[in-house]
């Protein structure tokens, strides 16, 4: 069994969700009655526009990654723990022995509970984002040794992801205009609770009439607002403060060279993105005609929603603005939070990623998904700061080779989130009334969000609404 699961996450780093994701839809397509011809064709336009948003994404961090790192480097502040990215978190997480009893599990409990009709949310096609649970599962395994334990906290994890995904589902979708579609992500769902609290909160103290978003800038200034000049813009804002030091000594040249490729970069992103999205949102539309004529045929009401990579979001203008934004504001912060001792770094530039949701709940308000961002990813460093010599040793054990004594490593992008953080720190109590109280808790959520579902969707509908660009 053991070799089986090993093979089975060889293959996932292997081929990854450009492969999974789009053989899943066929499957999917096929089960619906889509004809061979045109299962294969949604499949092959998923895994285009998958590959494409992978090359785009990696060509653009290619080239902004350095600049946050000379960023980092300016900024003289030594924290031991360093954020050495999700690519090799999720490499490490696939690599132990918790991850590797998880992956079945997982594949089967999330197959199930759809059919089941438990959730309304096929989370089964995003499996490569299972890696999340397994980091949680592996710490909890390294500090206690009860695989027991382990295995039942990324259960309840996903349990409350999936439960926070069907809630935010059409909200997403909406959004992000992937019809049917949804984001099962645990890194990023995680904060849907709270982006909803600092949606009406801020709401209330006026920040829906703060008109920051793409679509205002662009209907008032015209040229000067449209998302390519935004990015170009930001691009270069953020290449300036990465190369300060360097615009006006002996290497001006190079370093205003730097300015540039990051400023036309991040325009070229936000030109570009839409384009590929459009490839992408393409494929789910012979999965959506035929669920519409099978549930009219039949009768069926259920609405279901597909699991998409979380990739599909990062683009979209505001999303990404968001995230470049906070990309400073989280490496100041990093600097002066009491208790931290984690350097954000690689995973910086998945910042558009994380905000996703925040983006989404706020209907693209820019100033609310920013103030939200910086105070839930700051509450996360604090929270994980203890967690790193412990993560540490688990990449240590799973082959991660260590680039100095003394340093410490971590996963701003995954590991930086308070609640699924919390879920973990409940169960490292051992504490059998705490675990209980968090299992407890999950069901109560669960029947009030099922009894009230209509009217929690259309609460955050409305409350979307409530932001519309002017």
């Amino acid at each position: 069994m053991a070799s089986f699961f090993e093979t089975l996450s060889n293959v996932f780093s292997a081929f990854g969700a450009a492969v999974f994701v789009p053989v899943m839809l066929f499957i999917i397509a096929k089960c619906m009655g889509v004809s061979g011809k045109k299962a294969f064709n949604t499949a092959l336009l998923c895994a285009v526009g998958l590959t494409g948003f992978t090359l785009v994404i990696n060509s653009y961090s290619g080239i902004i990654a350095p600049v946050v790192n000379q960023m980092v480097t300016n900024s003289g502040v030594n924290l031991p723990v360093l954020d050495t990215g999700w690519q090799s978190t999720s490499v490490i997480a696939y690599s132990t022995q918790v991850g590797l009893i998880f992956i079945g599990v997982a594949i089967v409990l999330q197959l199930v509970l759809f059919f089941l009709k438990w959730t309304n949310v096929f989370m089964a096609s995003d499996l490569w984002n299972n890696y999340s649970f397994m980091v949680w599962g592996s710490l909890l395994y390294a500090l206690t040794g009860s695989m027991m334990l382990a295995m039942v906290l990324m259960v309840t994890q996903l349990l409350y992801i999936l439960l926070f995904s069907e809630a935010c589902a059409k909200r997403w979708s909406t959004y992000y205009e992937y019809e049917n579609c949804c984001m099962t992500a645990p890194h990023h769902l995680e904060s849907l609770p709270f982006a909803v609290l600092m949606n009406w909160l801020l709401g209330k103290i006026g920040f829906n009439k703060i008109k920051l978003n793409a679509q205002t800038l662009q209907k008032k200034l015209g040229l000067l607002g449209e998302p390519m000049f935004i990015g170009l813009v930001i691009g270069a804002l953020i290449g300036i403060i990465g190369n300060f030091n360097a615009l006006f000594g002996a290497g001006a040249l190079t370093a205003w060279g730097t300015v540039t490729s990051a400023a036309v970069s991040t325009a070229a992103i936000m030109a570009v993105f839409p384009k590929v999205a459009g490839i992408f949102a393409s494929a789910f539309t012979t999965l959506t005609d035929a669920y519409k004529s099978r549930a009219s045929k039949s009768g069926e009401g259920r609405e279901w929603y597909l699991s998409v990579n979380d990739a599909c979001g990062y683009g979209e203008p505001n999303t990404l603005v968001t995230g470049i934004i906070l990309i400073p504001i989280m490496l100041g912060l990093a600097f002066v939070l009491p208790g931290n001792t984690i350097l954000p770094m690689a995973d910086l530039c998945a910042l558009p990623y994380m905000v996703e949701i925040f983006v989404c709940v706020s209907n693209g308000n820019i100033a609310k998904s920013v103030v939200s961002g910086a105070i839930w990813f700051s509450l996360g460093m604090v929270v994980c700061s203890q967690l790193a010599p412990t993560f540490t040793q688990v990449a240590v054990d799973a082959g991660f080779q260590l680039s100095q004594a003394g340093v410490y490593v971590i996963s701003f992008g995954i590991m930086c989130h308070p609640l699924i953080a919390g879920l973990f720190y409940a169960f490292w109590s051992q504490n059998p009334i705490i675990i209980g109280a968090v299992i407890v808790l999950y069901f109560v959520l669960y029947f009030l969000f099922k009894k009230n579902r209509a009217r929690f969707v259309d609460y955050l509908e409305r409350s979307a609404n409530e932001y519309v660009a002017g």
